[in-house]
């Protein structure tokens, strides 16, 4: 629903305002004019319009310092439910959710507090590592380690997401918190270096083999099926595919608005991409299978993955390419968000050509607030590759993320 992204009013900022067309609050009416249009009195404009008003409005607090209180939730702890082994050698532990309790859960100004479960927690803003969001669940990842999942019944879990995160950003103010995920990180002078760490120098890793090929023939028949498919229930434009090398390894990164970004480019280009996937899909055994065959694997968003970055790097020493999405997740409004500071390093030290890919029109087919489609135009567009100094890790600077940042964005930007 639109809702899920739209959790204000624009105008008033009340929550749980829109009824039969009108904000219940402060009455202006509204109306969906398409995924991608809202007006609201009168005033047309887009869903990343009204959603940075949304943004805009202050928090809620009352004298004890409490900003929210949900309705009904499901909170879930992290377990281990076995490993994964696929192509080019990558191998990883797969991540699942244990329920722990229902109730609610109050977002304070210093804390979150589950007064109504059955056994009450609480966790301290100091003590939270980083927050993301999954469909409707709150990722909560804890310095300890321990992670929490807030499954929202009845709301919009994005609403609760941004909230927190505006909380946190407030409680540490003057200091400026420019990632959330996958973690918590602090804005820092250009010119400080990252500490120096053993093994950054040299990127490569040990390679694995327990697999015959790194081209099955069920992998190959698969690919084919999906752009069959592809290419029959969708109405896509490609341009710039002579880009692409045709062999040696590379990296392709794209903008992100939608779940079928990287099933549309995997199944399409001419050479096999593979992307890291959220490690949550690889819980269900049909989609694990399909997973491998496509030569995906598995990332934890929520917390610095260095199994995940060895697994980048073993596809790029097999020659291949590496799919990547540099914002991190699905973008909520449809506007390019900030990049990821861990995918520029792996870039910086990569060495490899980066070829940036812009797609557009994707956002009305399936945006990220709903799970059915609409056909409509879309343009993807391969520009060409871009190529970056080689700077190890334990050598780049912030200014050195920040140049690179400001390059692929310009580029991915004049894509779209």
């Amino acid at each position: 629903m639109i809702t899920d992204i739209l959790y204000r009013c624009p105008e008033c900022g009340e929550f749980e305002w829109l009824e039969d067309g009108h904000c219940r609050h402060c009455r202006v009416p509204v109306r969906v004019l398409s995924r991608k249009n809202v007006a609201v009195d009168g005033q047309s404009g887009d869903i990343a319009h009204w959603y940075a008003k949304v943004r805009g409005h202050a928090l809620p607090q009352a004298t004890d310092g409490m900003i929210l209180h949900s309705g009904r939730v499901r909170l879930s702890r992290e377990i281990q439910k076995g490993r994964f082994k696929g192509l080019s050698g990558v191998h990883a532990i797969r991540y699942g959710r244990e329920f722990m309790t229902e109730g609610s859960i109050a977002l304070y100004s210093d804390r979150l507090v589950f007064p109504g479960a059955s056994s009450r927690e609480s966790i301290p803003f100091e003590c939270i590592s980083a927050v993301t969001i999954e469909s409707n669940t709150v990722i909560v990842d804890r310095t300890d380690a321990r992670t929490v999942y807030i499954d929202f019944q009845e709301e919009s879990g994005k609403k609760w997401e941004d909230c927190i995160q505006k909380a946190i950003a407030r409680f540490f103010s003057p200091a400026e918190i420019v990632e959330f995920c996958p973690k918590i990180r602090f804005a820092q002078p250009s010119s400080k270096k990252p500490e120096r760490a053993v093994g950054h120098h040299d990127i490569r890793v040990r390679a694995q083999k327990w697999y015959r090929s790194d081209f099955p023939p069920a992998s190959s028949l698969l690919k084919r099926l999906a752009a069959c498919l592809a290419d029959g229930l969708l109405d896509i434009e490609f341009t710039g595919m002579e880009n692409i090398p045709s062999r040696g390894a590379a990296i392709l990164a794209a903008n992100h608005v939608s779940f079928l970004d990287g099933i549309i480019l995997a199944a399409c280009l001419p050479r096999v991409v593979r992307f890291m996937t959220k490690n949550s899909q690889f819980n269900n055994p049909a989609m694990r299978v399909i997973l491998k065959l496509g030569g995906t694997f598995p990332v934890k968003r929520y917390r610095t993955d260095v199994v995940a970055v060895r697994n980048a790097l073993r596809v790029l020493q097999h020659g291949h390419v590496l799919g990547v999405f540099p914002e991190g997740e699905r973008s909520w409004d449809g506007r390019m968000q900030p990049f990821k500071k861990g995918t520029l390093r792996l870039m910086l030290a990569a060495g490899k050509p980066v070829v940036p890919v812009g797609i557009s029109g994707i956002y009305e087919l399936m945006p990220r607030w709903t799970t059915t489609l609409r056909r409509v135009p879309v343009r993807i567009t391969v520009g060409e590759p871009l190529r970056f100094t080689v700077n190890p890790i334990g050598c780049q600077t912030e200014e050195d993320i920040a140049a690179a940042d400001e390059r692929l964005r310009r580029t991915i930007e004049t894509l779209i």
